[in-house]
């Protein structure tokens, strides 16, 4: 592994760096397709430096990304790209205090939540020119972010999720692989045993808990909204989804209610957890840190109702519109998300990180790498499981009259309902720390996002119901 420890190429984003800079300012192809690489346009005689906020930091993801970069520099030896670790739990509202500010961000990942507020605000650089450039054909639809008329945020993979099982438990309990939402239930109660829970489930107040939970939702036929913007959660099959998750939290380890993502991981690793909703770095993790699992654990389609849907997390990268080098910096994303350099990237942790661009994702399964090798049928599910994919804030009115179908409108309001603290986290820490009753939280709720979408409404007037299949 490279050294990471110059102080222009790596750096920890704590609370006070983001204060200081506020204050200062359809097919699939069976090849690669070639994207030629934008030829920077320098300025001055000083180095081109562009900041690059990540939250990957997996030393093997950190270790392809050091070598991409210095592959890149040796073609452009007058750009410097400068690392910046963030923690995923707070960088939005970090990154948000110096956008707001015109501070130099540079390339940043950017959160699902947060997208159209900050495309509304202006604090993101029309990202057409790339797409282009790469080629739109080529990106799976749904997986580019577009407001009014423009590409703000590109994608650079998606996590789809599954529900990993310790087989070996089940079958010593004489249990089948759940395949439904009472056959789950029962496992869940069947292994809960001792220092052993059944089932592993984020309870915190983050974005980690609205997700799953939203897959109980889309599953038992409920949506939070229409697609033309009308709320939908006061349906009976939301209630169902809410009592769902409710009775299943029964068999969830002790701290569950301030969870968010790594905890599922862990619990599972450790033998805490019997069975753990995730996308494939928990397989990924498990051959590092607990490789006597990997043949005693299955993995299948979330089952917690008839309606086949799970969750699809798609990872963007966006501009900052105050960036001082804008035509630098959209050439180094473009060179970064194409070609064998992005499979490259996806590929530090297979079946993780998907490929969004067609023309790479016939080559994953046949990527040299033991990993892929062993566990060729964990990454051909979450690929075969990819059109089943939906998010509660980029895919508003998916599911009409109890079948999914996605669509690609964007909730405007979704940083008030989906955010940490928001809505949904809420009602469900009601009901899972504050001892309400399922029913209650979530008429609370329903009342909620009434009260959020009205208000939303009128500060928009000009805003018109998008043209929508119901």
């Amino acid at each position: 592994m490279g050294s990471f420890s110059h102080p222009r190429y790596l750096r920890l984003l704590p609370l006070v760096l983001l204060v200081l800079l506020a204050a200062c300012s359809g097919r699939e192809r069976s090849a690669s397709r070639t994207v030629a690489s934008p030829t920077p346009v320098l300025q001055g005689s000083g180095p081109v430096v562009i900041p690059f906020f990540t939250t990957e930091a997996d030393p093997t993801q950190l270790t392809v990304l050091h070598d991409l970069i210095a592959d890149y520099q040796k073609l452009h030896p007058n750009v410097e790209i400068d690392i910046i670790l963030a923690s995923p739990a707070s960088r939005g509202r970090r990154l948000l205090t110096a956008l707001a500010s015109g501070a130099d961000l540079g390339i940043f990942e950017i959160e699902p939540t947060l997208m159209t507020e900050w495309a509304e605000a202006g604090y993101l650089l029309p990202l057409d020119e790339v797409v282009a450039a790469i080629g739109e054909e080529d990106y799976v639809p749904g997986s580019l972010f577009r407001y009014d008329g423009h590409v703000y945020a590109i994608p650079y993979a998606i996590s789809v999720y599954g529900l990993w099982v310790r087989s070996d438990l089940l079958a010593q309990a004489g249990l089948p692989l759940p395949r439904t939402y009472e056959e789950v239930l029962a496992a869940a109660r069947a292994l809960t045993q001792r220092e052993t829970f059944g089932i592993a489930l984020p309870g915190g107040q983050s974005i980690a808990t609205v997700n799953y939970f939203s897959t109980f939702l889309w599953q038992n036929g409920g949506d939070y909204f229409t697609c033309r913007g009308e709320v939908a959660f006061d349906s009976p099959e939301a209630l169902k989804a809410v009592e769902r998750w409710s009775q299943l939290t029964q068999y969830a380890p002790p701290g569950f209610t301030v969870w968010g993502y790594q905890e599922q991981i862990d619990a599972f690793l450790r033998g805490r957890a019997a069975m753990a909703m995730y996308a494939g770095r928990l397989g990924v993790t498990m051959a590092e840190k607990a490789p006597e699992l990997e043949n005693r654990t299955a993995l299948v389609f979330p089952p917690w109702g008839p309606e086949k849907v799970t969750l699809g997390v798609w990872s963007r990268f966006a501009i900052a519109a105050g960036t001082r080098h804008q035509q630098e910096a959209k050439a180094f994303l473009q060179w970064l998300v194409s070609d064998d350099r992005l499979l490259r990237y996806d590929m530090t942790v297979p079946g993780h990180m998907i490929p969004p661009l067609l023309s790479l994702r016939s080559r994953v399964l046949s990527y040299d790498d033991p990993y892929v090798t062993r566990h060729s049928d964990w990454l051909q599910s979450f690929h075969e499981w990819v059109p089943y994919t939906n998010h509660p804030a980029m895919n508003m009115g998916s599911v009409r009259e109890g079948r999914f179908k996605r669509s690609d409108v964007i909730p405007p309001w979704a940083s008030s309902v989906f955010g940490a603290a928001g809505t949904i986290d809420s009602m469900l820490q009601e009901i899972a720390l504050g001892g309400k009753e399922p029913e209650q939280a979530w008429r609370d709720a329903v009342a909620e996002l009434e009260r959020i979408t009205a208000e939303w409404k009128a500060q928009h007037p000009a805003w018109q119901p998008p043209s929508c299949e119901e």
